[in-house]
């Protein structure tokens, strides 16, 4: 068994020793598209630094990545790699530097899953100026329905977490894009320009609760 090992151990220095210009080609030029690019990190320090910055009064905020992402849940759901051991539950809220992208729906000890607000489950209390509606998702499209007419509504206008719920008052979902009813004409359904960019997402933080 040892003179197996011993082979064995032999035969791969061997691979590593014939296929070292490879290996260190493929980080030369890693090392050269940095160089290149020395604004990298300059980028990834601002979108750092925007997240910490934000501040939610009486809220602990626990900083997190993006660990997976489904190409064939990709508007559906994320995992990151924070869990139970972090104090994470199922109902934290997710946010990214711009404001609310979803919510905690399950938790491991070293990882949880986050149902994005583009999810077509997604029924989320919110608030524009005095008027209260729900937000919901057709087709990754975020709309609020449930807003009666009359009120006063405009495009631009900002879209915010009710606080009517187990959710926290006052963070930014998105804004008003387009205004229109329903089929009997009875309520508003509104269109809403997301804040956050659902197809670049990184670095984001969770409000525990």
């Amino acid at each position: 068994m040892k003179n197996k090992g011993f082979y064995w151990a032999l035969l791969i220095i061997y691979l590593l020793f014939i296929s070292k210009d490879t290996i260190l080609s493929i980080f030369n030029t890693s090392n050269k598209e940095l160089y290149q690019n020395p604004t990298y990190y300059e980028e990834e320090y601002h979108k750092l630094s925007e997240l910490v910055d934000l501040e939610y009064t009486q809220s602990k905020i626990i900083y997190t990545q993006v660990l997976l992402r489904d190409i064939y849940e990709f508007y559906d759901t994320i995992t990151i790699n924070k869990g139970t051991k972090n104090n994470v539950k199922v109902g934290d809220l997710i946010i990214n530097s711009k404001g609310l992208i979803g919510l905690i729906k399950e938790t491991h000890k070293n990882y949880s899953k986050v149902a994005l607000l583009t999810n077509n489950k997604t029924n989320l209390s919110v608030k524009i100026n005095n008027s209260y509606g729900i937000l919901t998702s057709i087709d990754g499209q975020l709309v609020v329905k449930n807003l009666k007419l009359g009120n006063s509504l405009a495009v631009g206008d900002a879209i915010y977490t009710s606080g009517l719920t187990e959710v926290k008052e006052g963070i930014l979902v998105g804004t008003v894009k387009e205004i229109n009813t329903d089929n009997l004409e009875l309520e508003y359904q509104i269109k809403v320009e997301a804040v956050s960019d659902f197809q670049d997402l990184k670095y984001l933080g969770v409000i525990i609760s």
